[in-house]
């Protein structure tokens, strides 16, 4: 399984991405940003690439790894994963932050809304971004997220809430949305 854009691939990791998804992961500025553990060790890359092997032989979705096409440069993460409500999914995605301006998250979240629409067939997708990362926001908007909620969301290290934002966008109205290639 894999998807391409104009500038990256997306595909299941497997274990020999584990370093580089190591090395991207560990950075403290994506913990702070997302829920992503930090320290980020190789015991949490092995825990994502057999969640996300398992997810794509059970359900036909799940966790990607982001290269550039050019070079096959590791520089994310994204992915989709079924809610307990019958047709609905939630989106997460995560990038270096040497990437961070230049599109990338954008690019990788247009594909994966576009495959969960038109391949998988979900209803509706949803996606979370807490209020001290509004960049993750304008990505969401970027890829065509419409709807914003006010929601708390669960702390990085588990311990209560913090301020949060939940966008999500329907089937019907991907489909009216005409993007040009980023």
């Amino acid at each position: 399984m894999k998807l391409e854009t104009e500038r990256l691939i997306l595909k299941p990791p497997v274990a020999e991405d584990m370093d580089a998804i190591v090395a991207v992961a560990n950075d403290p500025w994506i913990a702070e940003m997302t829920l992503v553990p930090h320290p980020y060790l190789q015991r949490d890359a092995l825990a994502w690439i057999a969640r996300a092997k398992e997810d794509w032989e059970k359900q036909n979705h799940g966790g990607l790894a982001v290269f550039t096409r050019t070079g096959m440069a590791f520089v994310g993460a994204v992915g989709l994963r079924a809610t307990e409500d019958p047709g609905v999914a939630s989106a997460g995605y995560w990038f270096s932050p040497a990437v961070w301006g230049r599109g990338f998250a954008t690019e990788a979240l247009r594909e994966i809304l576009r495959f969960g629409f038109e391949v998988v067939g979900f209803n509706r997708i949803e996606a979370r971004h807490v209020m001290e990362n509004p960049a993750s926001g304008r990505v969401m908007e970027k890829a065509g997220l419409r709807h914003a909620t006010p929601q708390d969301l669960p702390a990085r290290d588990g311990d209560g809430m913090v301020p949060g934002i939940v966008r999500h966008l329907t089937a019907s109205e991907w489909r009216e949305l005409q993007f040009s290639p980023a």
